[in-house]
């Protein structure tokens, strides 16, 4: 148990350092000039890829925790999660970060710039980006409340998780901002775990937090 309590708790450091980073580049992204090769454009969109990757080692723990209050509908809503974030931050981000500035660089590319652009290239590629969009909103909007029936984490962070998504699609004003935001509450969680708050118990039932 001490093994698993330690691992729980270095899952926790690394999503909460993760989703901190993605939400300092989310509200980066807003700042920087995203159309040329400049190093603010590099850091920012290196924060986004770091952060993206730690989230992923987290998640699986952040899942594991209340796997067994969350049923069902937590685990289908995990998977679309996990699947979602790994194929935007994976195979796009690092495109979007290093490969694009490039891009519109060259003679001839700086139409490419022009936002949603770039996506309406292939249609392949837009299909791709929308589906993992999709996954990744349903999946956090599912998951916060698979997270709220559990009461594993305190209420106002899994209704964060839960009304993010729609606040994203509903707030465009101010959707690096609401993305921020989102990021930040599943940071606490990881937070939560990492100082031992939220842990498995001998029966690897986790210990709520109170709301």
């Amino acid at each position: 148990m001490t093994t698993i309590n330690g691992l729980v708790r270095a899952s926790g450091v690394v999503l909460c350092a993760g989703a901190a980073l993605s939400a300092g580049a989310a509200v980066g992204d807003h700042y920087v000039d995203a159309a040329t090769v400049n190093p603010a454009m590099t850091a920012v969109g290196t924060a986004g890829v770091v952060g993206g990757l730690l989230m992923l080692l987290g998640m699986p723990a952040w899942y594991a925790v209340q796997a067994a209050r969350t049923g069902r509908l937590g685990a289908v809503a995990f998977v679309l999660v996990f699947l979602g974030w790994a194929g935007l931050e994976v195979a796009t981000r690092p495109l979007f970060a290093y490969v694009a500035p490039a891009l519109y660089a060259r003679p001839g590319n700086a139409d490419l710039a022009a936002e949603g652009a770039l996506d309406s290239i292939s249609t392949g590629f837009l299909s791709y980006v929308g589906t993992m969009l999709i996954a990744v909103n349903l999946g956090l909007l599912l998951f916060g409340i698979a997270m709220i029936r559990g009461r594993v984490f305190p209420r106002p962070l899994s209704s964060v998780i839960a009304v993010g998504p729609l606040a994203i699609f509903f707030l465009g004003a101010v959707e690096q901002w609401t993305i921020a935001v989102l990021l930040l509450a599943i940071a606490a969680c990881g937070l939560l775990m990492a100082t031992g708050q939220v842990r498995p118990s001998s029966a690897e039932v986790p210990v709520p937090v109170s709301a």
